[in-house]
Formats: C-alpha cells, structure tokens, sequence
C-alpha cells in the first residue's frame, strides 16, 4: 500500500498535541507553545472584555463566527482555529518595518504580543524600536509594556525569554 509524503505527514501532524501540532510558516513551534500556555485551552465559550470567546483565545465577536462554532469545540477544533487566527497576526507583524531581519523568535514573541494586544497595540509598542532595528530593546522591554497593571507579567516575561533566545532561524517575513 502506497501513501503519499503529504498524507503520512498529515497522520504524523494529527497524532500530536497542541499546541505543538500548530506550526505555522512564520511561527514556530515554540511561540505556538507560547501562545497555548499563556492563553490556555477551553472547550466551552467564556466572555474576555465583553467578548465571547473560545479555544486558545479565539475571539469570536471580532471574527464574527460565533454563530458558526458549536461548543464544545475539541482540542483538533481549537488548534484549528488557532492556526487560522495565526495567519492575521504572522501578516501584522511582517507589516513592521525591518520584520524580515527578525529571527523566527523574537518574531514569535511579537506574534504572541499581536494575539494579546492586537495589530494596533503591536504597532502602537514597537514600530520605532523596528525601524531602528532595536530588536535587542524589544527583547528586554517586553516585561514591562501594556502588562495591564501586572495581569499580563508572566506572559511578558515569558514573550521576552522566547525573543531573547538565540536562533539563526529567520521569520519567514
């Protein structure tokens, strides 16, 4: 019996678990880790800022497809999602100035601060810090910006270790 590369790296993808299976172009598997870890997985609908939201943080009021996912969602479902909500976030930070020169982590992290903040706190924190390729300075500031009066420490603290960690992978920028 025959199976294509593609079929058998898709049964390879599908038997591990997120947030690990999720990898996208511009995101690796550490900064899906990240993002899984921080935001946590809920099978069930609960409500951030007034906003109905789902799996690893899926907001669905934004994306306007409540109506379209029936909870409980499965872990598969969320990691869908996820991928997908990615994509948004990969596209807001390569709209940076000098987002290629970023190595695939310290794109990560800026990937899991987009996901949190959103594009315009991603732009509003660090457009000047990315036109002087001051990806150093992003690194070491990221604890301390929009940490929502301490609720958000340990994710920026997190975001800022992943960005500070050494890779000669390039974002694919």
């Amino acid at each position: 019996m025959k199976f294509s590369i593609a079929a058998i790296s898709l049964f390879a993808l599908s038997a591990l678990a997120l947030p690990a299976t999720v990898v996208r172009r511009g995101t690796s598997a550490a900064t899906v880790g990240l993002i899984g870890e921080v935001e946590g997985f809920r099978a069930d609908f609960y409500v951030i800022e007034g906003h109905k939201t789902i799996g690893y943080g899926h907001d669905c009021v934004a994306r306007q497809d409540c109506d379209s996912i029936k909870a409980p969602i499965s872990n598969a479902q969320g990691d869908e999602i996820l991928q997908k909500d990615l994509v948004g976030f990969e596209q807001c930070v390569c709209a940076l100035p000098n987002a290629k020169d970023l190595n695939a982590n310290q794109h990560g992290a800026l990937v899991s601060f987009a996901f949190n903040t959103g594009c315009a706190g991603l732009q509003q924190a660090w457009t000047g810090a990315m036109t002087s390729k001051n990806f150093d300075s992003i690194c070491a500031d990221l604890p301390n910006t929009n940490t929502l009066n301490g609720l958000l420490t340990t994710r920026r603290q997190k975001e800022s270790a992943l960005c500070s960690t050494p890779t000669t992978q390039k974002s694919s920028c």
